[in-house]
């Protein structure tokens, strides 16, 4: 099979591998749609060091192809990935946290990932698609539960108003889940024209150009979450500790590298709650990959939208580069394996 792997100069090769068998308890995917994220990014841009052999891809659609010996699963079932592996005896993950799991492997960073024709995962991984969602589409499942925890974790209900800093794929998503979740207001600041024409295709209330303009259109308002998806380098925490109402809750969904700066004084006098999120867990009556997948199809056509550009695994290369560029108008890029 084809399958795209890190070289050692922050960029990818497309080598030939053989298809892998999966083990006990194990399925293959045959992997229809591989979404490039802020993670792979950081990676590309060479602000984490580059995992040299390691295949990338952490959000991932496919279809079963294959199953290891003790698993029943329908062959031929479009599924959603969740890319993750984990203990599941420890008390992060009997507590349901199993992204906090000590011996957690997350598929495309620190393991084995899906930018290729087939995939091996755990069969608690897959998540088996309604018959009127797409395989291809199941890639966006994962960002999307992404921004179901951080939602859950930001106590994000109805009758707030929530700022939500970034329109990148989490933060249009972020838009979407806090609407769904009956907020009041919802005001989104993108930099780019083609992020902000998609907050306002999701029918965001406001969306400014940057933080004064948000000011401005806040006249004093009181913010109850601010929602940070930029990351990065970015003085985003500052901006979110200054704009959140005292006693509010600052999301943290960015990626940020390196360390960042929050307004102490401010943080403490108004008693701003901040919290941390990373990527999603198993705690409640229903996981929150399975409240994606149900988000997704009850909101496929908008979700979908956000897909702006597809390019074949040859082309691995040409993809991440658009998705590094905003100025190509790129939301979320897909690799499209076979």
């Amino acid at each position: 099979m084809k399958a795209a792997v890190w070289n050692d100069r922050g960029s990818l090769d497309i080598v030939e591998r053989p298809v892998p068998e999966p083990k006990p308890g194990w399925i293959r995917v045959r992997v229809s749609a591989v979404g490039i994220c802020g993670t792979d990014l950081h990676f590309y841009r060479g602000s984490f060091p580059s995992p040299a052999g390691l295949l990338p891809g952490h959000e991932v659609g496919g279809v079963i192809d294959a199953l290891g010996e003790g698993v029943q699963l329908p062959v031929g079932a479009a599924v959603a990935v969740e890319p993750q592996s984990f203990c599941g005896e420890c008390y992060q993950c009997r507590t349901g946290n199993h992204n906090r799991c000590p011996t957690r492997i997350l598929f495309g960073v620190t393991g084995r990932g899906g930018c290729a024709e087939f995939a091996t995962i755990p069969a608690y991984s897959a998540y088996i698609l309604p018959n009127d969602v797409p395989s291809a589409v199941g890639a966006l499942a994962e960002p999307l539960a992404v921004c179901v925890r951080g939602l859950h974790r930001g106590r994000v209900q109805s009758g707030q108003r929530v700022v939500i800093l970034g329109a990148g794929t989490i933060g249009l998503m972020s838009l979407l889940g806090a609407r769904m979740a009956g907020a009041a207001e919802t005001l989104v600041v993108a930099r780019h024209p083609h992020q902000q024409r998609a907050a306002q295709a999701l029918e965001a209330d406001a969306v400014l150009h940057d933080t004064d303009a948000l000011k401005e259109r806040l006249d004093g308002a009181a913010v109850d979450c601010v929602i940070e998806t930029v990351g990065g380098r970015a003085a985003t925490l500052m901006d979110a500790v200054h704009l959140v109402r005292p006693g509010g809750i600052v999301l943290m969904l960015g990626v940020f590298d390196g360390t960042s700066q929050i307004p102490a004084l401010d943080f403490s006098t108004k008693e701003v709650t901040m919290v941390g999120s990373n990527c999603y867990g198993r705690g409640g009556s229903h996981t929150d990959f399975e409240i994606a997948i149900d988000l997704l199809r009850k909101n496929l056509k908008p979700l979908t939208a956000l897909v702006t550009h597809r390019f074949a695994l040859d082309q691995v290369n040409q993809a991440f580069a658009t998705a590094a560029d905003k100025h190509s108008g790129s939301i979320k890029v897909h690799i499209i394996p076979s």
